[in-house]
């Protein structure tokens, strides 16, 4: 699983060192996947992730592609009519042994965040991957990894990923 795959080679990305921000095309969902099982390799326990874009961009796709490279063989759903679904990883090929996967799109309020405990994942050593993470505005701590997906005119995506801090930490992550 640590080893990149050949879809990943036909990426092109562009990296601006100034901010932190990586940009990949991905032509296919495969390409996605692949973009995936590269930022498992990246992200280290407590990180919060989160992921943006409109309806069907591709932010489950990424988020499972995620969570599958870093050891988790079940299956995974997003967590749509759920909002958060956890996935504990029997034999960790990475350091994280737990990942929570919140879906806020179905929040009115971002103060709903508090009735579904997010304090306590927030607070924990899982990766904590977050899809529509506005809908949370003001009440979700900044992210160490902020991916953007967006549309691209031939069916394909263009998806940017900013790396900042870790969250409690000072070491910036870096995309290869």
């Amino acid at each position: 699983m640590g080893s990149r795959s050949a879809a990943s080679e036909f990426m092109p990305r562009e990296i601006n060192l100034m901010s932190g921000e990586v940009t990949r095309l991905c032509p296919t969902e495969k390409h996605m996947e692949c973009l995936g099982a590269e930022l498992a390799t990246r992200v280290k326990p407590g990180t919060l992730m989160t992921l943006s874009g409109e309806l069907g961009a591709g932010k489950s796709v990424l988020a499972r592609a995620i969570i599958h490279a870093l050891g988790y063989s079940g299956l995974v759903k997003s967590p749509t009519y759920t909002l958060i679904e956890t996935y504990r990883i029997a034999a960790p090929e990475y350091a994280i042994s737990a990942v929570s996967h919140l879906d806020l799109y179905r929040l009115a309020e971002p103060e709903e965040l508090q009735y579904l405990g997010v304090d306590d994942i927030f607070s924990s050593d899982d990766l904590v991957i977050v899809e529509w993470p506005e809908k949370g505005a003001g009440l979700l701590p900044t992210p160490a990894v902020d991916v953007s997906i967006h549309y691209l005119p031939d069916g394909g995506r263009r998806v940017t990923t900013n790396f900042a801090e870790k969250r409690g930490g000072t070491e910036s992550l870096t995309l290869n």
